[in-house]
């Protein structure tokens, strides 16, 4: 690690004088994902790595939602969008006058080519919910272009929500992804997109950068020139380099900010809001996930006070109740409703002990580990990435708290890239995971239980799990079904009671949104006294391109 830390000091150096000349490169260094080796690969739907540089920064969505502030969205390659008053369509109007980063111009017919792209291919996890009538779920049922700049999707059923989903979605250039027969393994080497940074410069397997696109509509007010991604293999790199000055930008786990990050610069700032929900993943296909009585004592096993306090370094916030979500929804949560079911998420390993004795896990071999109730052994990895510091003390301390009540659980430490590569296939047991957050809990909820999602080999990270719960399902559809908040309300307090009795995942605490900054070199950041955005940088936060372009740099001294 020392060496990468005087390699990129020696970059920083490099930087700092390359940004007080005439025609100096402005350059910003951030670390969106922790890798061993950089590779030359810019599939913006490739999730192993590669989305988290190129989404949003190169890629740009039709929508940008500002999730801490609903009313304030950001409008991305289309400048409105229209629901049909019968909610069966949705019309985005397109910006006239968009380029391709290579000159061709953008128009619904990167749309329309994407959206019939994606139905083709539908192990390229581009992420339209397309309708399925063998399953009788999903929304989307066919896209129509009704000029250059004016493209309408059309759904199943009225839907008031549908354009969560498809706003969110990053058009393909047609006339290069036309002639890619394999999607899901195409490395995209000639990256062509619409947003701000699209040359990619100076590749090694230990950085490279993305520069600007030159047919950037917004070029003369940006004022970064290039993003420099450093190899960064985990947390801790991540946190020595931004508390060195040679990071702006981190979303890393850190521990005592205030003392081992702050004091060490002017320049060194942190802001830690509570965010996504923390769940364990279960595997509830196989025992003995499938047991809702195991999943009961497994919840009722975990000491959630010792991971907030101690593996979390006190910068996480505890869940109420077991929804599968923290507080964030908290206007959404019906307390009177949700109240018997607190007991899941309080410590009491003696009473987890007499669930599993009454539902049969004793130890019946005499080994010391209960057992399935059909004589089988029970034993099973729960998987955390290598490097992440506050997940992986979180799983030690569960194993730790399943071992006291006799059930055998060990962690698993992957590497991060194979950590998500594995996640679509089905093969795993227990996984420690974010949740999807959005303006409405409906999105969360959706993720977490849209079949089309659960089947082994396209599995998504929220839906792993692969129990449905029909009810749910349902509720859902009421939800999407009308603009009625009095009555969506209604239908998420029934989903939150069906996530609470079924137990498909389990609840731990809520993350904060982990944000590191530098005034080093840019001003310009949102902190607790502007909260205008998420201020996060990990793929997933669309805002973060907005974060990054509203900095600027400092006046050279």
């Amino acid at each position: 690690m020392s060496r990468t830390l005087m390699m990129l000091a020696g970059a920083a150096l490099l930087g700092t004088a390359l940004t007080t000349g005439a025609q100096a490169e402005v350059i910003i260094r951030l670390a969106p994902v922790h890798t061993d080796a950089m590779v030359e690969n810019y599939n913006p739907y490739n999730y192993s790595g590669p989305q988290a540089y190129v989404q949003d920064f190169a890629y740009e969505p039709l929508w940008i939602y500002n999730v801490w502030h609903p009313d304030n969205d950001f409008p991305g390659l289309a400048t409105s969008f229209d629901i049909a008053p019968d909610l069966m369509s949705v019309t985005y109007h397109l910006r006239e006058g968009e380029k391709w980063s290579d000159g061709e111009p953008f128009t619904a017919d990167d749309v329309v080519f994407t959206y019939n792209y994606a139905k083709a291919h539908r192990d390229y996890p581009v992420g339209f919910d397309f309708y399925d009538e063998a399953q009788q779920s999903g929304i989307l049922t066919g896209v129509e272009k009704i000029d250059d700049h004016t493209v309408k999707f059309l759904l199943q059923h009225p839907d008031s929500l549908a354009h969560l989903n498809i706003g969110s979605i990053f058009p393909l250039p047609e006339h290069i992804w036309k002639d890619v027969p394999d999607p899901k393994n195409f490395a995209n080497p000639n990256l062509v997109g619409t947003g701000p940074f699209t040359q990619v410069r100076d590749f090694s397997r230990n950085s490279f950068k993305l520069c600007r696109n030159p047919n950037y509509r917004e070029n003369a007010t940006n004022t970064i020139d290039c993003i420099e991604y450093p190899q960064l293999s985990d947390n801790l790199q991540v946190i020595a380099a931004i508390t060195n000055g040679d990071l702006d930008w981190a979303t890393d786990g850190i521990t005592d900010p205030d003392i081992t990050y702050t004091p060490k610069s002017p320049d060194n700032h942190y802001w830690l809001p509570a965010d996504a929900g923390t769940n364990l993943q279960l595997n509830t296909t196989k025992a003995p996930f499938n047991n809702l009585e195991f999943r009961k004592a497994m919840s009722m096993a975990i000491d959630r006070e010792t991971l907030l306090d101690i593996a979390t370094f006190g910068l996480t916030s505890p869940a109420k109740y077991p929804i599968g979500e923290g507080m964030f929804y908290k206007d959404w949560i019906d307390d009177a409703a949700l109240e018997p079911y607190a007991y899941l998420l309080n410590y009491d390993p003696d009473a987890a002990k007499k669930v599993l004795d009454d539902a049969g896990f004793v130890d019946k071999d005499g080994d010391g580990w209960r057992d399935n109730p059909d004589g089988t052994p029970i034993a099973f990895k729960m998987a955390v990435p290598s490097g992440w510091d506050d997940w992986v003390n979180t799983l030690q301390t569960i194993s730790e708290n399943l071992a006291d009540i006799g059930v055998n659980a060990k962690m698993e430490t992957p590497e991060e890239g194979a950590w998500f590569e594995n996640i679509p296939t089905g093969n795993f047991d227990v996984y420690i995971m974010w949740t999807n957050l959005s303006s409405t809990p409906w999105f969360t909820y959706h993720s977490m239980f849209n079949p089309r999602t659960m089947t082994p080999g396209t599995l998504n990270e929220q839906s792993m799990h692969q129990m449905r719960i029909p009810e749910i399902e349902a509720d859902l559809d009421a939800i999407s079904g009308t603009a009625d908040v009095a009555v969506q309300k209604a239908k998420v307090t029934e989903i939150m009671t069906k996530v609470a009795e079924n137990l498909p995942v389990i609840t731990l605490f809520s993350n904060p949104a982990w944000y590191e900054y530098s005034t080093r070199n840019f001003t310009g950041w949102p902190d607790a006294d502007n909260p205008w955005a998420r201020p996060n940088n990990p793929a997933g936060v669309h805002e973060r391109v907005k974060v990054l372009l509203s900095l600027k740099p400092k006046a050279a001294q």
